[in-house]
């Protein structure tokens, strides 16, 4: 080929060359989905859809799935007459609250205390009792049957004793503090509840893309 035609042909093939450069750096070796981050407890991937239940909020009216759409939802399986590891846990979540509030997180977040004991957690005292550790916190209980398939679906684990007849009985329990994200999906299950480590672990998902 003459010298001349050959330099005709240079600026297409420089183009060319840098196109497929580009293509490679864009859809080659970046490719591969980031791994997901590490938190303290458990990140659900992909997040656990929720099938819908009915509860009973503090107010006395139906609290279904779609009251937590929308928004970031830490939730917290209990009951009020637990001596030690549900006050401990919720002054923790209190905290926690404090700390993403002062970071400007907290705008989009709810704080959820469902209690297994509905027996004796009557909304009336739900409500007071979740208030005494953050004007934010809600109360929500529910018929037996309700609490046990919304405990299934989450992994939650809770037991009212057999000869629970009286006041006196305690009620054994799961202690994670779950996160449900706005699409009403289990996103994570925290189980170490320092608030700084929340804190840390619900930034981390912050910014994960929300599919």
């Amino acid at each position: 080929m003459p010298r001349g035609k050959m330099l005709l042909f240079l600026p297409a093939g420089l183009a060319a060359f840098a196109l497929g450069l580009w293509l490679s750096l864009n859809f080659g070796s970046h490719s591969e989905p980031a791994q997901p981050p590490t938190i303290a407890g458990f990140l659900i991937t992909p997040p656990k859809a929720i099938e819908d239940f009915t509860l009973i909020d503090q107010n006395g009216q139906s609290f279904h799935k779609d009251r937590w759409r929308g928004q970031w939802t830490f939730l917290y399986f209990g009951y009020t007459f637990c001596p030690d590891v549900c006050p401990l846990t919720l002054l923790d979540l209190g905290k926690l609250q404090k700390i993403l509030d002062r970071e400007r997180l907290d705008q989009n977040a709810a704080y959820l205390f469902i209690s297994v004991d509905p027996k004796r957690d009557l909304p009336q005292r739900l409500g007071e009792y979740a208030a005494y550790f953050n004007p934010k916190f809600r109360g929500a209980t529910g018929a037996a049957e309700e609490l046990t398939k919304l405990a299934q679906q989450l992994g939650v684990y809770y037991k009212i004793p057999d000869a629970a007849d009286g006041k006196n009985y305690t009620v054994d329990h799961s202690t994670a503090v779950l996160l449900i994200d706005p699409q009403v999906r289990l996103r994570a299950v925290f189980t170490q509840h320092a608030p700084e480590v929340m804190a840390a672990d619900f930034r981390k998902i912050l910014e994960l893309p929300l599919r």
